[in-house]
């Protein structure tokens, strides 16, 4: 999973990991696996977080993101990890999908959020809704009732993704949307969602039958 290129205002990467480092160091363990809903082995200091249907390692306090064989990962998906353990609230999640724009902050990110994953999901499953539901499946995925089809896929234990796909006809092309729900901020920093649905759809591509 490559980072997505940088764009002004864009975070420095190796300081935004310092920060959360820092912010995992100096919070009880244990209150952080309650919130973020993952698991802590106490006897090696380290939490397990699943991440798109696959489950990470990260070292209390010192910070560090492995695979669970050990195998390194890229500098942005070690943040994201890092960002959602130490946002994670507790909250129950609330069941209501909401849009980007009503992330707080989202208007400023609404158009790197339609280009990074909005624009890349109808391309890549926008004439292959079947495949779409397969690939979605094979990540945990599950069926959402309603217009459209649908998939809410669990991107990491109390993240869950919303993805649809409308098919088009002759007077209207395909479309779609990809929603939150509504306590997402308690999970994530709002510029997180707007890469976060493009390391979802990447993963569908590479399951895609």
């Amino acid at each position: 999973m490559k980072p997505p290129p940088p764009e002004g205002g864009f975070f420095n990467l190796a300081v935004a990991r310092n920060e959360a480092v820092k912010k995992l160091a100096s919070r009880d363990p244990a209150a952080i696996a309650g919130n973020a809903a993952v698991e802590f082995q106490e006897q090696k200091s380290f939490f397990t977080v699943p991440f798109i249907n696959r489950p990470y390692r990260v070292f209390h306090p010192g910070g560090e993101v492995a695979g669970t064989g050990g195998e390194e990962i890229s500098l942005y998906l070690s943040i994201l990890i890092l960002h959602y353990l130490v946002t994670a609230d507790g909250k129950p999640l609330s069941g209501r999908w909401i849009s980007y724009r009503h992330l707080p902050g989202g208007d400023i990110y609404m158009e790197p959020f339609r280009r990074r994953a909005v624009l890349p999901f109808l391309k890549a499953f926008g004439s292959d809704p079947d495949s779409f539901v397969q690939a979605a499946s094979a990540l945990g995925g599950r069926r959402l009732e309603g217009s459209g089809t649908g998939m809410v896929i669990p991107v990491f234990p109390r993240v869950p993704i919303n993805f649809t796909l409308w098919p088009g006809d002759d007077e209207l092309p395909p479309s779609a949307a990809i929603l939150f729900d509504a306590q997402a901020a308690s999970y994530l920093p709002t510029e997180d969602y707007a890469h976060l649905p493009a390391l979802v759809v990447e993963a569908m591509q590479r399951l895609r039958p």
